[in-house]
């Protein structure tokens, strides 16, 4: 599970600027006299973007290769959803959707800050490129910040090629009783993208083009969102967003996410400001699709725990 960097904090006074007071730092790339680039991510051409937020083993690219966005974006709950979604018909449904049932019509764009892992995904990466699938692993966190040395922790947990993430929080905020432990952490610096930007140049680009997001940074989904929220019309340029929400589910998790800067509410709070964008006119965002425990496609928190990839191995295959 990648754990991307903590860059921004959100306190009680949740400014929209960008510049506001729930900033922990200073937002580099937005006080630079040269643009920021996103040229490595190859975004020229594409009338689909997948952007996917934490590689892992390459399993959130896998499920949605195999539909499985599809699947959860048509059969979600209700309070996913704006609220016409109630009054469309089957067959409005099935076209508001229908994107993510063409994976291959998406340049899919994959974010891994862990380096250990690029050289399994690399393989990964040939072999959805020869089925004819636009997919780039990216070998950068993917938070609020587009810069080329953002420093992040990287956690080993197994004694297996798969073992390890990338980090901002404390390992043990995340995994609740330390499981799996940590067993080395190393400090790193490192290329990292801001969401937002991601999102407004693949705007600048196709004006029309359908964007979708997923989420699975252990806790740093709220820091990656905030600017993009910030900007509701630039947000309801999204098609699909995809989001396990982390530091949410209980009263103790609360607690150690306002260590952090977080509100109390911070989940409610973002969440009700997302809904509130999808109800404007002409607003893109289709569904906020969120979970306390697992982003669609990837497994349970409580299986993962004691998956194989957070098991002691010599093998290179792929965690079950």
């Amino acid at each position: 599970m990648l754990l991307l960097a903590v860059l921004l904090a959100l306190v009680n006074d949740t400014s929209g600027s960008r510049n506001g007071r729930w900033r922990k730092r200073r937002l580099r790339g937005s006080h630079r006299a040269v643009p920021d680039d996103y040229s490595a991510l190859e975004l020229d051409g594409c009338g689909r973007v997948f952007l996917d937020g934490g590689s892992n083993t390459g399993e959130s690219v896998r499920a949605f290769i195999k539909g499985h966005f599809h699947s959860c974006g048509l059969r979600s709950p209700s309070r996913q959803y704006a609220s016409y979604w109630s009054q469309l018909s089957q067959a409005e449904r099935n076209a508001a959707m229908q994107p993510l049932k063409e994976p291959a019509s998406f340049c899919v764009r994959s974010f891994e800050a862990a380096p250990a892992l690029l050289p399994l995904l690399r393989r990964q990466e040939q072999d959805h490129r020869a089925q004819k699938y636009d997919v780039r692993f990216v070998e950068a966190a993917l938070g609020n910040v587009t810069a080329p040395d953002e420093s992040r922790r990287v956690v080993r947990y197994a004694d297996n090629v798969w073992g390890v993430s990338a980090s901002g929080l404390r390992w043990g905020d995340v995994h609740v009783g330390d499981k799996p432990v940590a067993r080395e952490t190393t400090s790193i610096s490192g290329q990292s993208y801001d969401l937002r930007g991601i999102v407004a140049r693949v705007r600048s680009l196709n004006a029309s083009a359908v964007v979708a997001i997923k989420l699975d940074i252990e806790g740093s989904e709220y820091w990656a969102l905030e600017p993009l929220v910030a900007d509701p019309e630039l947000l309801c340029s999204v098609s699909y967003l995809f989001v396990e929400f982390h530091s949410a589910a209980s009263a103790g998790q609360r607690r150690v996410a306002q260590s952090y800067g977080l509100r109390e509410d911070a989940f409610e709070h973002l969440k009700g400001r997302i809904h509130a964008a999808m109800e404007r006119p002409g607003c893109r965002l289709k569904i906020l699709w969120r979970s306390f425990w697992a982003s669609c496609g990837d497994k349970q928190r409580f299986e993962w725990r004691s998956s194989e990839q957070t098991r002691d191995s010599t093998s290179t295959e792929l965690p079950a």
